[in-house]
């Protein structure tokens, strides 16, 4: 069975979706969401550097309604709730990135999602590789471990590659630290929070409490990066983590760790290994880490275009699944087996 795709915008993520659709035997890309005016009618293979795929960028949305599609690939940078609404009430499945359960957007956002899909006879689906593929893997790591009593997750990254590098100024990159920007990242990075529900609801744990500390790392020096300039004194980096426990348990079950630099230097300084560690306590302790490096090593585009290939990847090898669940907001916990799809080499 083919399934009909749009592609809703097409940055960084979502150009490397579209590649991934057009490869992908079982998906039809039809058409495609321009955020941006100047997309407006430009082809969208063109628009994504593939060449050309006889598809224009539109930004008139019922006209990519009534094109029949089965699904929207949405991955704008700030998932807004009234589009994804909007996109389920006309009846198309979603399959996000920056997207988990929508509990941290508060019950009365996250019961609109749920009704809208419902109405649609649709389901919508979060995903990307953290938060995402990764902390399910995670979560899976436990299955091996007899009466395992914590799961750990840790991703450190160096940022300073990353050419949308700009997108940590809400979080208070580039200004002086103040309590405000630990509150906007709680808000902000609220879907990795919901990355507890996930791994909690795989593996049984009933969540009685949960915490969220920040730490920031302050450049000493000026440094600029992809124009997004960050002065002496202020935040270049950041340590945020998320902790669920069990009534009555001093230490966590599920633990999340995320740390961000923008280069080296900073202070602190923290260790940061390019990739993931994952960390489950029990009969055996499990340790796994996942690193990643380009297909084609040696210029810098392939290593800037590598995140967000593996943001994209997770959404898209979803949509199938996706558009074969019952109606409603899903998540790993409850969808079966999500693969990729083999693609000979050219």
């Amino acid at each position: 069975m083919t399934w009909k795709v749009i592609q809703w915008t097409t940055g960084h993520v979502g150009r490397e979706a579209v590649k991934a659709i057009v490869a992908h035997p079982e998906l039809e890309l039809v058409g495609a969401y321009a955020w941006s005016p100047e997309k407006e009618g430009q082809d969208v293979g063109e628009l994504c550097g593939i060449g050309p795929l006889g598809l224009t960028a539109t930004n008139d949305v019922e006209a990519l309604f009534a094109l029949g599609a089965d699904c929207v690939s949405y991955t704008p940078n700030h998932p807004d709730v009234d589009e994804i609404c909007r996109i389920l009430e006309a009846g198309l499945n979603v399959a996000a990135s920056n997207v988990t359960n929508f509990r941290t957007v508060g019950d009365t956002a996250r019961a609109r999602v749920e009704t809208a899909a419902v109405a649609g006879g649709v389901s919508v689906f979060g995903s990307g590789i953290f938060p995402g593929f990764a902390n399910y893997i995670a979560a899976q790591m436990a299955t091996v471990s007899q009466g395992f009593q914590r799961v750990r997750f840790l991703e450190a990254v160096d940022v300073s590659s990353y050419n949308a590098i700009h997108n940590y100024a809400n979080l208070g990159w580039g200004q002086p630290p103040e309590p405000k920007w630990e509150q906007a990242s709680r808000e902000v990075l609220g879907f990795y929070d919901e990355c507890l529900d996930v791994m909690a609801d795989m593996l049984r744990v009933p969540i009685a409490d949960r915490r969220f500390t920040c730490e920031w790392a302050i450049t000493p020096e000026d440094r600029e990066y992809f124009g997004f300039a960050m002065p002496a004194g202020t935040i270049a980096g950041q340590k945020s983590t998320w902790q669920a426990f069990a009534a009555g348990q001093d230490e966590s079950v599920l633990e999340l760790d995320v740390c961000w630099v923008a280069g080296p230097g900073l202070d602190p300084e923290w260790p940061i290994h390019h990739g993931y560690s994952m960390e489950v306590e029990g009969n055996p302790n499990v340790q796994t880490r996942v690193r990643f490096r380009p297909q084609k090593q040696g210029r810098l585009a392939d290593y800037l275009d590598m995140s967000n290939t593996i943001t994209s990847m997770p959404v898209v090898a979803a949509i199938p699944t996706v558009c074969a669940a019952s109606p409603g907001i899903r998540t790993y916990a409850d969808l079966p087996l999500i693969t990729g799809y083999y693609s000979p080499r050219d």
